[in-house]
């Protein structure tokens, strides 16, 4: 008989070791569901104003003295999500001293619902459809908005309304206008300014690449600006409305050095900058899964590297339903049937525990380190990721137990409601 050298198979273990790795999990056997149990917290509800809050007591011990706790959304149009965010909040403010809310909205536009909350100035729905996207015109984020400026009218401890995002420049400028004609700052020289935004603006739109488009002469006369504007602040004696006239003006910068990559990096700074500006207060990030998460080169993982165990995130899950979403096709916004998580996907295997509702320590059963949980904490897994707009294909490989510290399951998702126009 002849020998097979080792050499020779080699190759063939190797492929077959890699596809026993990273072959999908489809079902848990019971040892494995008894040994998730113990890191999973059921939640009674996602409605904001359940009675009961003793199933939200477990985020005291989540949570400790972290300052920034980021919560996650897998779609942006989903009812449920945004309802256990908001029942969230309603513990996390008065039971844990969180007292600053920042959204995954442009940032100039954000503090001015920042008045309607603390002071009860404007209107909200004006201010979230001057957010621009329809994300948060909804009825979900009204009521979270709602309950901040109820919160505040019978507290000393105010909670603050603020957004991080910077991908429009508009609310900036109109912000510095004003300081620029109570310092006496030459008309003509805002203008020109103006003109330029508009210019690169246009530049970029028509070239839909999703970078900033401009050239080395609009570069040199944007910095000329930006000088002269800093120059400028040296006139402001309010320290927080001089801290608040450079911080637009860093918008407008990173609004004209927008690339899909660097977003997550200057919203990262963004958080940074609201945080140094309240250094003892505790902050809850509302954005995307995609944003929060610890993947290199998204806003977790530069939050992560500056705050360390400061930060904690949650992501979010649901099994079947709907949610609302941006079509292309017809450039109207809608509702969508979402696909039902199917067989070897993350959330059909947590489905399959027949809890309706609840929180995945993963921060635990990864420390653990457990033979029974490798499945989760050792491989990527199919798992749910959508944004703003309808997509196809809505499951994709991701290492969840690496990009997330806790995951809030939910089994079914509404669409999210939108306000009335």
């Amino acid at each position: 008989m002849k020998k097979i050298k080792f050499k020779a198979i080699l190759p063939l273990l190797m492929i077959l070791l890699f596809c026993s790795m990273h072959a999908q999990k489809k079902s848990l056997t019971a040892d494995e569901k008894i040994y998730l149990k113990k890191f999973i917290y059921p939640l009674k509800s996602f409605e904001p104003n359940y009675p009961d809050q003793a199933d939200l007591k477990v985020l005291d011990t989540f949570i400790g003295n972290s300052k920034i706790v980021a919560l996650g959304e897998v779609s942006h149009g989903s009812s449920e999500i945004y309802k256990m965010k908001d029942r969230f909040i309603r513990y996390m403010v008065p039971h844990k001293d969180f007292s600053i809310f920042s959204l995954e909205a442009v940032m100039p536009e954000s503090y001015l619902m920042n008045e309607y909350t603390l002071h009860g100035k404007g209107d909200p729905k004006i201010f979230l459809k001057d957010m621009r996207f329809w994300i948060w015109q909804t009825e979900e984020m009204l009521s979270m908005v709602e309950w901040m400026k109820k919160y505040n009218e019978n507290t000393s401890k105010k909670v603050q309304f603020t957004g991080f995002d910077m991908q429009y420049y508009e609310g900036a400028l109109e912000q510095m206008k004003s300081i620029c004609i109570s310092t006496g700052y030459p008309q003509e020289n805002v203008d020109n300014f103006s003109t330029l935004l508009e210019t690169i603006t246009k530049q970029t739109q028509s070239k839909k690449s999703g970078r900033t488009a401009i050239s080395e002469t609009q570069k040199q006369a944007l910095q000329n600006h930006f000088t002269d504007f800093r120059e400028l602040s040296n006139k402001i004696t309010d320290e927080r409305e001089r801290n608040r006239f450079l911080q637009n003006i860093r918008i407008i910068e990173q609004t004209t050095d927008k690339s899909y990559m660097k977003r997550d990096l200057y919203m990262a700074e963004n958080i940074k900058w609201i945080h140094s500006q309240n250094p003892d207060a505790k902050m809850i990030i509302s954005a995307h899964n995609g944003h929060i998460n610890n993947h290199h080169l998204k806003m977790g993982s530069y939050l992560n590297r500056g705050f360390k165990d400061d930060y904690l995130t949650f992501g979010f899950a649901f099994y079947s339903g709907s949610y609302t979403a941006f079509n292309p096709g017809s450039g109207d916004v809608g509702t969508f049937p979402a696909q039902t998580a199917y067989e070897g996907t993350l959330e059909n295997i947590l489905n399959s525990l027949d809890i309706p509702i609840f929180i995945l320590d993963l921060k635990s059963l990864k420390k653990e380190n457990n033979e029974l949980a490798r499945w989760i904490t050792g491989n990527e897994m199919k798992f749910r990721q959508m944004g703003s707009t309808v997509t196809q294909k809505e499951f994709r490989d991701t290492h969840v137990a690496d990009d997330f510290d806790y995951l809030i399951f939910i089994k079914e998702s509404t669409n999210s409601k939108l306000l009335a126009k």
